[in-house]
């Protein structure tokens, strides 16, 4: 599916990282935008047929038994298909399968190799779903939570972490960029953690290129401006 970046109605602000002078980027999705723009393929539970319904209590045998895109699950969260009240409910505007994460549960999705953007369709966003970051187990930056995307962005398009299954405003596109990670535990103290349209992507050989090149162009640039310096009388 190609993706159109979408300006309007669009946010970024930064979260910072934990001991370090680096910050993650947070995207907030325009309104309705269910899918976000990194390329590469959503994960959107379709290829899961025994979605539950109704579940209260957690599967006794997981239902994603192998890599779905690159990216390894494993915990305990559920694919359903549908609301439960008092459990968990559709994201917004969405009619199929997707992942819920009950309360006290947790789950792991392992890549392959090291990513830099991760992004999911987040639904009925509570203060009380949490993402962590990890490279080779090492926790990168802070734990962020839904309080978190509750931030003085744009007054057109505002967040809220207060669990509206219906509302713009707590149902969004989020994309997160900027830290270099290889797995990715969503977790949820209370019902639930509601997600779909899972993505992420590595950092691209063309992109690292023109940093070097401009490394190099800057390097060069400060050279021929000492050398100038010491032939100045």
């Amino acid at each position: 599916m190609n993706r159109v970046l979408t300006s309007l109605g669009a946010a970024a602000f930064f979260v910072a990282l934990s001991g370090s002078a680096n910050a993650v980027t947070i995207t907030v999705g325009a309104p309705n935008d269910m899918f976000g723009s990194i390329e590469g393929g959503d994960i959107n539970f379709s290829s899961v047929t025994n979605p539950l319904q109704n579940p209260t209590t957690i599967a006794s045998s997981p239902q994603i038994t192998a890599p779905i895109n690159g990216i390894t699950f494993s915990g305990s969260g559920v694919v359903v298909l549908g609301s439960s009240v008092n459990n968990y409910a559709s994201p917004a505007g969405w009619t199929g399968n997707y992942m819920a994460i009950l309360a006290g549960q947790s789950e792991a999705l392992s890549f392959s190799g090291k990513m830099d953007t991760f992004g999911l369709y987040w639904g009925s966003i509570d203060a009380y779903n949490s993402i962590e970051f990890l490279l080779n187990g090492v926790q990168q930056g802070n734990i962020i939570t839904g309080a978190d995307l509750v931030a003085p962005i744009l007054a057109a398009s505002p967040l809220a972490a207060d669990g509206n299954q219906t509302l713009n405003s707590s149902n969004r596109y989020i994309t997160f960029s900027g830290l270099d990670f290889n797995q990715v535990i969503l977790s949820s103290s209370e019902n639930a953690f509601e997600f779909t349209n899972i993505a992420a992507a590595a950092p691209e050989p063309a992109t690292w290129a023109m940093m070097i090149l401009g490394f190099f162009g800057i390097g060069a640039l400060s050279y021929r401006r000492t050398r100038r310096a010491e032939v100045v009388v």
